[in-house]
């Protein structure tokens, strides 16, 4: 493609995306409290359904050195997880948004899971087929010579993805996952047809183990150490965090990702425990001459503890509950 582009933000946005392996898909600081968007398996592991809300602003006051609006990565989901009694053990939907620069990504995810008991513990297996959007602004692309094939304006492709995964949940207190994200590998050309060849954006498939456990320190504090490691078989990155729990109701913990940034992470629960809110901020420790320091994420779960699926539910009387 005979395609030179003088904006610092746009030739740093298409290698960031196109190329690195961590933005292959989103991410969140908060991956621990809401497995399912990278894991459908887990939809099935929590009794309680709850809906949750991440936004996620990364480098905030990131500016391009072309025009100096817009170019730091944004992402936002939605989602809720409802579990099932019978063979089925829970359902899950999400919506993402996610934008880096002039390319954004919309995702609409469905989720189900089984669970298989076993003497060491629960298994689940889960499959989330989805729905891919993709737009690219292409009237922000700076060509040095003529590109005729080059469109001027936004042009956006739907296409189909499919994830997988497994969850073990151990009777000695611990968690395994490994999850497949991407699977079908989406490819988008945007109907461009270019004198060298086609515009291609093909997202790999990236896979995901995760594990953690519960370290009791005394009746009401609660140590969480986790991880999760993402690779496509060409790169990696991981992230180690440790968060501190007071009777379930007050939290606060640090996370490193590798080759990215350290960030803390604190939260409290209201209404019961039945609104959480949670906050994680960033500093950026790797290649700061090309980010802004810090990162900025909020995360909302509200559970919903009467709805469950093939079971009975719970009826409400001034007095009683039955």
């Amino acid at each position: 493609m005979n395609l030179r582009v003088r904006s610092g933000l746009i030739l740093f946005a298409l290698v960031f995306t196109f190329s690195a392996f961590g933005q292959n898909d989103f991410f969140f600081n908060h991956y621990m409290f809401n497995p399912s968007y990278y894991n459908p398996a887990w939809v099935g592991v929590e009794n309680e359904a709850f809906v949750t809300g991440h936004h996620r602003s990364q480098w905030l006051g990131y500016e391009s050195s072309f025009d100096g609006s817009g170019g730091a990565p944004s992402s936002q989901l939605v989602s809720l997880v409802i579990p099932v009694q019978g063979k089925v053990a829970g359902v899950g939907m999400a919506l993402s948004n996610d934008r880096v620069a002039n390319l954004t990504n919309l995702q609409a995810r469905l989720s189900i899971s089984v669970k298989r008991e076993f003497r060491f513990g629960d298994i689940y297996f889960g499959l989330m087929p989805a729905l891919f959007s993709q737009s690219l602004d292409f009237s922000q692309f700076r060509p040095v010579e003529p590109e005729p094939g080059l469109s001027q304006g936004r042009e956006s492709q739907l296409t189909f993805d499919l994830n997988a995964g497994l969850y073990l949940e151990s009777n000695r207190n611990y968690f395994v996952g490994f999850s497949a994200v991407n699977i079908l590998e989406p490819t988008f050309d945007y109907g461009t047809q270019l004198a060298n060849g086609s515009l291609n954006n093909s997202i790999s498939t990236n896979y995901l183990i995760s594990a953690g456990t519960a370290l009791g320190i005394s009746r009401d504090l609660v140590f969480r150490p986790t991880t999760l490691i993402r690779t496509d078989f060409k790169s990696y990155t991981f992230e180690l965090s440790g968060i501190a729990y007071y009777q379930d109701k007050l939290w606060g913990g640090l996370s490193f990702r590798r080759s990215e940034s350290v960030s803390l992470l604190m939260g409290y629960a209201f209404l019961e425990n039945k609104l959480k809110f949670g906050y994680a901020f960033d500093y950026v420790v790797k290649d700061r001459e090309a980010k802004q320091p810090t990162s900025h994420e909020i995360y909302i779960r509200y559970n919903l503890p009467n709805l469950v699926f093939g079971g009975r539910k719970a009826v409400k009387t001034p007095r009683f509950n039955f």
